[in-house]
This record gives structure tokens, C-alpha cells and sequence, in this order.
């Protein structure tokens, strides 16, 4: 016949130890809480914890369980009943965890979804300000304009040269460079002769590049 002391104990939540604090484990369904070892003492992050600033039942039941059992020199003793118990626990919170991430990546893909479609419309809403202001500057000829929101800027922009047939491009000696070993291409000295001349040297192609338009806010640069 069990003690009236044993079916106290049995009865009591348990209190599970590690480096960093102690597990209080709730019983009847209730969840586990955390009690943190600080430089400062036990501290509880329930919400009785956190409302009243003062000392609650899961910091009093750490307390009166290191009163009735003082710290071993060795590990505590586990029965296998316990251990059956806390991997029914880790199983039980094995299932949370990958509830909660499932749930997380749907919610995620609803967020990025969303964030897609209202990013779309944002820039289709702004190419329609930025092309009418770039239309501004290029009516007026402006290459600078600087307004009350901010400044407006275009440059031209150099054509790419771009090389189709480097064998072709090699036969011509004003575009070659001896590097240790190899011949190369001089990029240098053929985009020089294509951007003076307009000439497009056998086996490169110039592709002409519009002038680029930019703004910048108060505060922010685009």
C-alpha cells in the first residue's frame, strides 16, 4: 500500500534539470515552462511571472524541489518510467514542432504570394511617374533638375561593343594585345575606335544603349 508521502510525489509536477535552468512539467495537459538559472536568481518568463514582476508557482516548486533534493554529485537516478514519460513528451512536441512549421511555410507562401502581386503593382504604378519625369528631362534637355522632392539626372551612356567573332576581330592587329603566351582581344582600344568612328569592326556588333534616367529623394538615393 503506497504512503501517503508517495502519492504526494506522485502528484507534485516534476522538475527536470539541465545546465541552463529546470523544466517544470505541468501535469492534467497543462504545458511545460522553462525556469532560467540568471546571475540574479530564478526567473520565470510565465505570464504571472511577467505581470506581477514577483516570484511564481513554477519558481516556488523549483525552490522546494531543490530544498527536498539536494544536488547529487552524480546525475539524478531516472526510472524507466520516466524515461517512457519524457520520450512520450518529446514525441508529443515532436508533432508541435512540425505542426507549427508546416504551418509557418503555408504562411509563408501566402506572405510571398502577396508580397509578389503588390510589388507588381507598385512598379507598374512607378514606371508611369519615372517615365514621365525622364520624358521631362529629355524634352527640356536637362541633364540635372533639381526639385522641391528631390533631383533628376540623365546620362548618356556609352554603346557596349560587343564581340560576335573574336578569330575575325584578332586578324585586325589595331585590336590585338600580346598578353604572356596568348593573343587577346584589346577591349580598350576596340571600344575607342567604335565609339569614335561608328564603325563596327568585323565580328563585333555596337549596341547602342539609351541614356539612363535617375532620381534622388531627400533622404535616399535611387
Amino acid at each position: 500500500m503506497e504512503t501517503l508521502q508517495n502519492v504526494v510525489d506522485q502528484m507534485l509536477p516534476n522538475v527536470i534539470q539541465s545546465e541552463t535552468g529546470f523544466l517544470v512539467d505541468g501535469d492534467y495537459g497543462s504545458n511545460a515552462v522553462d525556469v532560467a538559472v540568471t546571475d540574479t536568481g530564478l526567473e520565470c518568463q510565465c505570464f504571472v511571472a511577467q505581470v506581477s514582476n514577483g516570484e511564481c508557482e513554477h519558481v516556488r516548486i523549483v525552490r522546494d524541489h531543490l530544498a527536498s533534493n539536494p544536488m547529487p554529485d552524480d546525475k539524478p537516478a531516472i526510472t524507466q518510467a520516466d524515461a517512457d514519460y519524457y520520450l512520450s513528451k518529446v514525441s508529443e512536441l515532436d508533432e508541435v514542432l512540425a505542426a507549427n512549421t508546416e504551418s509557418a511555410t503555408k504562411q509563408i507562401d501566402r506572405i510571398k504570394l502577396w508580397l509578389e502581386v503588390e510589388m507588381d503593382k507598385l512598379v507598374r504604378r512607378k514606371d508611369y511617374y519615372t517615365l514621365a519625369l525622364d520624358n521631362y528631362m529629355h524634352l527640356n534637355e536637362f541633364s540635372t533638375k533639381h526639385l522641391v522632392n528631390g533631383t533628376l539626372k540623365v546620362r548618356t551612356q556609352q554603346p557596349e561593343i560587343k564581340v560576335t567573332d573574336e578569330e575575325k576581330v584578332l586578324t585586325d592587329k589595331r585590336f590585338v594585345r600580346i598578353v604572356p603566351e596568348k593573343r587577346a582581344i584589346d577591349k580598350a582600344a576596340l571600344r575607342k575606335y567604335c565609339t569614335q568612328t561608328g564603325e563596327e569592326v568585323p565580328g563585333t556588333e555596337i549596341i547602342l544603349k539609351p541614356h539612363k534616367f535617375s532620381y534622388k529623394l531627400d533622404g535616399s538615393a535611387q
